[in-house]
């Protein structure tokens, strides 16, 4: 039984990933995706001189002026108007296009105004250019604004709709088959026998995928332990996915038939052991040109654990989004872990005033202990070839 490393398995997945194809869609679905084109200006901006107060705007040549007769109001969303004489200003709002002829705006806290004149107010000294966003000063057309490869968070969707682009190509939605094994799950309304315990695996994966940074199409699928359903039945979920994750099925028990079964449909085994703890009996194969597989343990905390630990990066990474390096967390309780394993320590986590993210152990009774693991934020990987973890370790956070 050949176990690897968690960063051995890191490579490895790494090693299988494949970028998934492209696909137009309209911009209110682009929202989480990746670009696959760049987004051009398709204009300068801003596309005018802007207005950048409300007040009013003048033409100031260096005379002592003090006072101007309204021509008018230049509110937004109208064209240009033009400044009659150097004696006149317009009224304008935030904005709107800077009138023709105007090369400054006042601000209306500091003016006076009475039947039809405004007089600027004492100690202010206006200045030519002031408050007014000049056209091209942000972007000029053409400009790239979002390259290829770009996350889309709601800012990126502004500028999308900004410039026009009622389509736009990012890579598809990857499609998740869940799945999960056993004689012993029924469905979540059911009234179960003393031998048998409600799905919840599943459901849980289900949520960890909605969450993620890529939306996902997800189905959930169930098979028995029995051998010849589990092999008709495969085929037609690894042409459905892009990832299918099992639970459960995968370990060295006498109705653990998952291997034999993706060997037989040609999925490739890349890892099957990993020296960590919870989660050892960890799965993992691909088939070429088409999904990856991820057979996670039955227990409630390591398929969590390990779906969040590999398989939530990889998902996202088929859709281009790059992994964040996992923020590390200070140990505020000394803690002791005997076995030369790596372990997922599950946590309570809080920011200190200082900023630094401090975790403190949470106790569960073994990895079935789903109560237990609800009271936690997420784990922290602690170093196989290390017993004692005195206060103030440094560890990497996952949180869940």
């Amino acid at each position: 039984m050949d176990s690897i490393t968690p960063a051995e398995a890191d490579k490895i997945i790494a090693g299988n990933l494949r970028l998934l194809e492209p696909e137009r869609v309209h911009f209110s679905k682009a929202y989480r995706g990746v670009l696959r084109e760049p987004v051009l200006a398709d204009r300068d901006f801003p596309p005018y001189d802007r207005v950048m107060m409300d007040g009013i705007a003048v033409c100031l040549d260096g005379s002592s002026r003090v006072s101007f007769v309204s021509a008018g109001v230049q509110r937004a969303g109208i064209p240009a108007q033009t400044l009659p004489g150097l004696d006149f200003c317009f009224e304008v709002m935030t904005g709107a296009v800077l009138p023709e002829g105007c090369n400054a705006v006042i601000p209306v806290e500091e003016v006076v105004e009475s039947e039809g004149k405004f007089s600027l107010k004492e100690n202010f000294n206006p200045e030519p250019g002031q408050f007014i966003h000049s056209q091209g000063s942000d972007n000029q057309k053409g400009d790239l604004l979002l390259p290829t490869g770009q996350y889309l968070a709601a800012k990126e969707v502004a500028v999308l709709t900004t410039c026009g682009y009622t389509e736009v190509a990012v890579t598809r939605i990857p499609r998740i088959v869940i799945v999960s094994t056993g004689d012993e799950l029924v469905e979540v309304d059911a009234d179960p026998g003393p031998f048998q315990i409600r799905k919840s695996n599943v459901h849980a994966l289900q949520a960890a995928c909605l969450a993620l940074p890529t939306p996902t199409q997800i189905e959930l699928h169930h098979l028995p332990d029995d051998r010849s359903v589990i092999s008709g039945s495969l085929p037609g979920l690894l042409k459905q996915a892009d990832v299918l994750l099992f639970s459960g099925g995968i370990s060295k028990g006498k109705y653990d038939f998952l291997q034999e079964v993706l060997a037989e449909a040609g999925v490739v085994k890349h890892f099957q052991w990993v020296n960590q703890r919870p989660g050892k009996p960890l799965w993992f194969g691909s088939v070429k040109s088409g999904p990856l597989v991820f057979a996670l343990p039955g227990n409630p905390n390591s398929t969590l654990t390990c779906f969040y630990r590999y398989a939530a990066s990889a998902i996202c990474a088929l859709t281009g989004i790059k992994a964040k390096q996992p923020e590390m967390a200070f140990l505020k309780l000394p803690y002791r872990f005997a076995p030369l394993l790596a372990q997922f320590l599950p946590v309570k986590a809080e920011r200190a005033e200082t900023g630094r993210l401090e975790v403190e152990p949470v106790a569960t009774q073994n990895s079935g202990d789903l109560s237990r693991l609800a009271l936690s934020d997420g784990f922290i990987e602690l170093p196989a070839d290390q017993k004692e973890f005195p206060v103030g370790f440094l560890a990497p956070f996952y949180p869940w």
